[in-house]
Formats: C-alpha cells, sequence, structure tokens
C-alpha cells in the first residue's frame, strides 16, 4: 500500500519513485510544465531525476516534499508539495500540474494549495510559507494570492526571475493581529 500524505478530492499526493522520472520529464518537457521551473529549454532526464532525487531526500530529511499528484485510479497528474529554497532558508508550496487536468477542473490548483498550507501548518513548526514564483507565471501568481499569499519581494531564485509571496500560519496571524 502506497503512502497517502494529502488528498483533495480525487487528487492523492504520494511520494516519488525512481520510475516516475520519464512521467516529470514529460511534464516539464513543454512550455506549460516548463513554467513551474527553473529550467529555461527542456527538461532533460537528469533535471528529473534530479527532482525526483531531491523530493525523496527531502522527505525522508524533512518529512515533507514535492509529491507525485495521481487520480483515484494511479494516473499521473502531476506534482505538488514543498521545496526548501536555498536563498531564503524558507520553505516554498510549488506545483506543477497537467495542463489538461487543470482545462477539466478549474478550481483544483486553488482546492489543492490550500489543502497543502493546512497541512503545511498543522505538520509543520514553521510561522510560514512561501511560494516562488517565476514572474512570468500569472496563473500560479493567481492562485497563491486566491489562498491567501501576499507579495513580498522580487529577486532572481535558482536563476530564475520570481517573485516570493508569503503566507503566516494562523498560530503567527493571531499574534501579529493582537500585537
Amino acid at each position: 500500500m502506497q503512502t497517502i500524505f494529502l488528498e483533495c478530492g480525487s487528487v492523492r499526493l504520494v511520494p516519488f519513485s525512481p520510475s516516475d522520472i520519464n512521467l516529470v520529464k514529460n511534464l516539464h518537457s513543454d512550455p506549460f510544465g516548463n513554467r513551474c521551473t527553473e529550467y529555461s529549454t527542456d527538461c532533460t532526464i537528469a533535471d528529473a531525476a534530479d527532482l525526483v532525487r531531491s523530493a525523496l531526500q527531502n522527505q525522508a530529511d524533512l518529512g515533507f516534499a514535492k509529491w507525485k499528484a495521481v487520480s483515484e485510479t494511479g494516473r499521473f497528474l502531476g506534482w505538488a508539495g514543498f521545496t526548501p529554497v536555498s536563498e531564503t532558508s524558507e520553505i516554498s508550496l510549488n506545483y506543477c500540474l497537467l495542463n489538461e487536468v487543470l482545462e477539466q477542473d478549474e478550481t483544483l490548483a486553488t482546492r489543492l494549495c490550500e489543502a497543502l498550507t493546512g497541512w503545511f501548518f498543522e505538520h509543520t513548526y514553521f510561522s510560514h510559507l512561501v511560494a516562488v514564483v517565476r514572474t512570468d507565471n500569472r496563473d500560479v501568481r493567481n492562485v497563491v494570492r486566491d489562498v491567501g499569499f501576499c507579495h513580498r519581494e522580487s529577486k532572481v531564485i535558482e536563476g530564475m526571475q520570481a517573485d516570493v509571496f508569503q503566507l503566516f500560519s494562523p498560530s503567527m496571524q493571531s499574534y501579529l493581529m493582537s500585537a
């Protein structure tokens, strides 16, 4: 039985396995899938292998990671979860789903990000979560704003021009409101 870290309707977030490398490569080999990454050209097998490897390592080290998004039948839909941001020593929420999946369910990305932020603040001690979004990715920008993230700054992260959005944990929001 496969570990399910989060369920959001019919979408399940499960750990990656080394056999998922080609699925990740195919997801990031078109311009739509590439908008979620720092890659300026097509994703290579090495890039995809690095994403899967780092997700597995983050899961082992931190207890959370980017997870594979699958349907109830096990069909690969993309990925979603969390990534450490080395430049800022923070954790970033991020996702990349197949275009056809988002076209079939226009509210999935927002629901998934809401569920992920809830999971994060229930299962970690962090005071806030960030979302690092490529400046040209309006879809993700709109999703994180809809979830409650606020723009904090624009900067180059992992070689890409990005906007950093931030969301405080419920306890930190309460603390800030009472101060």
